[in-house]
């Protein structure tokens, strides 16, 4: 049975990232190197290499656009430092509630919680202009971080 394109931009995402805990690829050049448009390159990131399974993407468009794959390690403290890194630039809403779910899935945080969260960072709630919400929706999330991490320490 033959493999679909899917299947092998998968796989080669997976045997880049190997041992590490994160990679940074460039998603024009995978779509060049798989002969596809790069919208299937984004159905592999958003079908396979979800929080659920153990990853978190990260994603910068434009011609100097590039993608983070960063693997979400097993311990709440590593995965809380991981969240961190991705803080440090502008997350999506998209990220924000992967990130948000998967804290809830590990019950770190409460559905409550989380849903709490998740309004206090939607672009209705953050009323900015567009190019400023990934930014400040970072730094908010960051601070939750922040914040779980000195409640984890304490344990």
């Amino acid at each position: 049975m033959s493999r679909s394109i899917s299947d092998l931009i998968e796989e080669f995402i997976m045997s880049s990232l190997d041992e590490d805990e994160f990679i940074e690829l460039s998603r024009n050049d995978l779509a060049k190197f798989f002969s596809c448009v790069p919208s299937q390159i984004n159905y592999v990131l958003n079908t396979r290499f979800t929080v659920n399974r153990g990853f978190v993407v990260e994603s910068q468009r434009g011609g100097s656009g590039y993608i983070k794959v960063l693997r979400v390690q097993d311990s709440d403290n590593n995965f809380l430092k991981n969240a961190l890194v991705l803080c440090d630039e502008p997350i999506s809403i998209l990220q924000a509630n992967q990130i948000l779910s998967h804290l809830c899935e590990r019950k770190l945080l409460s559905e409550r919680e989380c849903e709490l969260i998740k309004s206090t960072i939607s672009a209705k709630a953050l009323n900015n202009p567009i190019n400023m919400d990934n930014k400040l929706r970072a730094n908010i999330l960051r601070q939750v971080i922040i914040e779980l991490m000195k409640l984890e320490d304490r344990k």
